[in-house]
This record gives structure tokens, C-alpha cells and sequence, in this order.
């Protein structure tokens, strides 16, 4: 090799080095994830036990309950059986008091906690949560057909049931610095909030979902506005190391939207339908 060939392959040797250690790195990276991503051991379980170990507390129905014979039954119960059987599995609910089920999920003594649970952006260094698949949050309630209030951008000048001392009378104080001429006229419950709006005595009800659901249920006089006021969503806690799991479950929800499952499961436990879609807390 001549000399200044020679120099050459030295000067651009740093650069060819770079490069070769680049590419190494990239293919290290890729190998890592898709070995991470493969490595699920808790959809693994799931798989080769054909059992998905679910942790509720059942002790807020519709959601959870147990009936006459001790058993769960409830709106969580019927999406934990409906998500298993999606994947040809069983469910196996396991009870447990609310305050721990997050805690359970973490340590691993659970694969997943279904019970009504919010969405607690705080603990998603612990868990991991999917996709919402019941909005609990505030919603606005107007008589059926009104065309004059559909949203609370309508309510300047109206007369706006809440419940005294809950978070639907905080944000309808908020509201007011908006407007500055809206009439509030707090109830003892959510139920007597709707009442007045029924009996003709108020505009509208700023009131949560669940409430707002079962009362409408039953009384044809009111409808409940497709916007969400102030989000409140419910969702599955998963654990942090378990990707295969969260793609799964998440898929699952997405296919039982899709089909109409959890538009049933509301007309079964609410004994009507909502206006409103779930999706990502």
C-alpha cells in the first residue's frame, strides 16, 4: 500500500469507526425492543394458564356487586368476561378492597384491576392504564329536544340545577365568572338537581355521568348532552412491565366498541344508552 494511501485510510479511519459504532448501536437498540416487547411474562402466564387474574372490589354497583349467592355481577364483571373471552381465556375475579387494588397490580399479585378506577396520572410511574372504557365524569342535562342549551357555552342567562358542595357546584361557580348572569339553584343530591330540571325549574343539570344515566333511564323528560364537561374516565390498571398485555387489552376494548359491547353493557346496567364515546384518558 502506498504511503498516502495509507494516510488516507488513517484519516478517514475515525469516521468509518463512528459509523460501524453508530450501526452497532441502532442494532442493539432494535434487538432490545423487540426482545423487550416479546418478553411479556404476564400475558405469557395468561397464555399458557388460559386464566387472567383481575382484582375488584365489589361494593359499587352497577359496577361491581355480588348477588344472592355471593357471586360478582356488574357492569366491571361483564367487561372483565367479555375482555377474556376475546382472548380464549377465562376471567378470574379475585376481591379486594379498592384502596389496594393499584398497589396489588404494582407488586404483581394481580394481572389487571378492573373496579370503576380513575385514571390517576400520578401513579403512572407504578402502573400502566388503558384506554377509558366508562366516562364517569360531568355532563350536562337539558330537557329532551331543547335546542337552546347544548353546551355550556349556551348558558349564559339560564338557570343551572347542581349539587350543593359537589364538583359540579364548583364548576358551575367557575362557570359563573364566564357568566356572569347565570342563575345556580343547588339541590340536596344530583337526583333533585335533574328533578328541577324535569319539573321545568331549572334550564339544565351540571351533573356526574352515573347519575345522570340512571335518572335518565327512567324519565323520558330529559336527554343528556354528548359533552364531556369536566373528564372523569374509568380504566383498567395494568402492570409497567407488561407491553404485550396493554396492546392486548387495549385492541380488546377498541374491537367491544366497535361491536357494540359496551354500548349494551350500559343498557343493561343503566337500562339506557350514552351519547357519549370513550377512548384515551
Amino acid at each position: 500500500m502506498l504511503k498516502a494511501e495509507r494516510i488516507n485510510l488513517r484519516r478517514r479511519w475515525p469516521a468509518l469507526a463512528a459509523v460501524a459504532v453508530v450501526l452497532l448501536l441502532a442494532a442493539f437498540l432494535l434487538l432490545w425492543q423487540t426482545v423487550g416487547v416479546a418478553r411479556d411474562r404476564v400475558w405469557d402466564h395468561i397464555q399458557t394458564s388460559g386464566q387472567w387474574l383481575v382484582g375488584m372490589d365489589p361494593s359499587f354497583p352497577p359496577f361491581q356487586d355480588l348477588d344472592e349467592a355471593g357471586q360478582p355481577v356488574g357492569f366491571d364483571v361483564d367487561l372483565t368476561r367479555a375482555i377474556a373471552a376475546h382472548w380464549g381465556v377465562e376471567a378470574q375475579i379475585e376481591g379486594l378492597g379498592f384502596d389496594g387494588l393499584v398497589d396489588a397490580v404494582q407488586a404483581g399479585r394481580l394481572d389487571s384491576a378492573i373496579s370503576a378506577l380513575p385514571y390517576q396520572p400520578e401513579r403512572t410511574e407504578d402502573v400502566a392504564f388503558s384506554d377509558a372504557y366508562f366516562e364517569a365524569g360531568l355532563v350536562l342535562v337539558t330537557p329532551t329536544g331543547s335546542i337552546g342549551v347544548a353546551s355550556v357555552d349556551d348558558l349564559a342567562g339560564r338557570r343551572l340545577a347542581v349539587e350543593w358542595g359537589s364538583e359540579g357546584d364548583v364548576q358551575a361557580r367557575l362557570l359563573r365568572r364566564r357568566f356572569p348572569d347565570v342563575v345556580l339553584l343547588p339541590s340536596d343530591t344530583p337526583q333533585a338537581a335533574l328533578l328541577a330540571v324535569a319539573e321545568g325549574q331549572a334550564d339544565a343539570a351540571l351533573v356526574d355521568h352515573i347519575s345522570a344515566l340512571q335518572f335518565t333511564a327512567s324519565d323520558a323528560r330529559l336527554a343528556i348532552s354528548p359533552q364531556v364537561v369536566v373528564s372523569d374516565p374509568y380504566v383498567i390498571v395494568l402492570p409497567r412491565k407488561a407491553p404485550v398485555l396493554q396492546q392486548q387489552v387495549g385492541e380488546a376494548l377498541q374491537a367491544l366498541q366497535a361491536d357494540g359491547t359496551l354500548d349494551a353493557l350500559t343498557t343493561r346496567w343503566f337500562g339506557t344508552t350514552s351519547p357519549m364515546r370513550v377512548g384515551s384518558p
